[in-house]
C-alpha cells in the first residue's frame, strides 16, 4: 500500500468520480485507475463499485478510507 494509492482512494471518495478525482490530483484518469487497481490487488479486495453515475466505496473501501 503506497501513499499515492491512498490519496487516490480519498480523492475518489471526496469527488464521487474517477474523472473529477483525477482532475483534482492533476493526474490522468488512466494513472488514477491504475493506482486504484493496484491497491485493490494488494489488498485482494474490491474497494469501489463503478457505475455510469460514478463510483461508490464498498464496505471494505469505507473501512480503508477511515484509516487513510
Amino acid at each position: 500500500m503506497k501513499k499515492h494509492q491512498l490519496q487516490a482512494l480519498v480523492a475518489v471518495a471526496e469527488h464521487g468520480s474517477i474523472r473529477r478525482a483525477a482532475n483534482a490530483l492533476a493526474l490522468s484518469q488512466t494513472a488514477l485507475t491504475k493506482a486504484l487497481r493496484e491497491l485493490e490487488l494488494d489488498l485482494q479486495a474490491g474497494l469501489l463499485q463503478r457505475s455510469p453515475q460514478g463510483v461508490r466505496l464498498t464496505p471494505i473501501g469505507l473501512q480503508l478510507l477511515q484509516h487513510a
